[in-house]
């Protein structure tokens, strides 16, 4: 049985059954933080980090897919092609554009995001490899109802407004229409990420913040990041 420390941790079937969590969803799930080491015992201590979707938008790749260009993207809009009037009225079109138009509204609430990965135990569920070069360790939340309830006391006195949720992958070759922090492109879709995004009116979001939710080392288990995938992908859904 694993025990809730900072120790690197095995984990077991059993363990694993008993941390899906259902509530308003039509499946488990289980959230886990995968991080380097010398990120966990801050994160450990409650202090949770989320980067303004410009930064997700604007960071470099570092070797596979962390970045997403699309980040902070409001519509997506598929064209066949972009034309301009020359002087005697006939369309010129304009080479070297690609469908979609990705747009981003001018004034909008400030975007704030922390990204957890997602287990689910739907039958099609896989865990990625890729996924392992995010960090060494992962935490894995044992208790997301007080996980979520801690985050949404801490949004409140920080006077930000919380949503979560999973996040929505779609296909960028023929989806038009809204998009939003819980929607990404299926390049993406081995990421299985669950957000938690903080917004606040009349403020633009640029640089990351730190929500302080106080010490989760007592929802939290800790594991090296290669052991994830020990994770049933079937559950008895009765049990849970």
């Amino acid at each position: 049985m694993c025990k809730k420390s900072t120790k690197i941790a095995n984990f077991t079937k059993p363990v694993f059954e008993a941390l899906y969590f259902k509530e308003d969803m039509s499946y488990g799930i289980i959230l886990a933080k995968i991080l380097p080491q010398k990120f966990l015992n801050d994160f450990l201590d409650g202090n949770l980090h989320l980067n303004s979707d410009n930064y997700f938008a604007k960071a470099e790749s570092d070797g596979f897919l962390r970045s997403d260009p699309d980040e902070g993207a409001d519509e997506a809009i598929q064209f066949r092609e972009i034309a301009i009037k020359d002087g005697d009225g006939k369309r010129v079109p304009i080479g070297g554009a690609k469908s979609p138009l990705i747009h981003r509204y001018g004034n909008k609430q400030s975007r704030n995001i922390l990204c957890l990965f997602m287990f689910t135990d739907k039958d099609n569920f896989e865990f990625d490899i890729r996924n392992l070069n995010f960090g060494e360790v992962a935490v894995v939340i044992t208790d997301l109802k007080e996980f979520i309830k801690r985050i949404k006391t801490a949004s409140i006195n920080k006077g930000k407004e919380l949503f979560h949720g999973p996040v929505e992958y779609i296909d960028k070759s023929n989806h038009h229409g809204r998009m939003g922090p819980f929607r990404k492109f299926l390049d993406y879709e081995y990421q299985s990420e669950f957000r938690f995004v903080l917004t606040e009116d009349g403020h633009k979001a640029e640089q990351a913040i730190k929500l302080s939710i106080g010490d989760i080392r007592d929802i939290a288990l800790v594991c090296s990041s290669d052991k994830l995938s020990e994770l049933p992908s079937k559950v008895n859904k009765n049990e849970i």
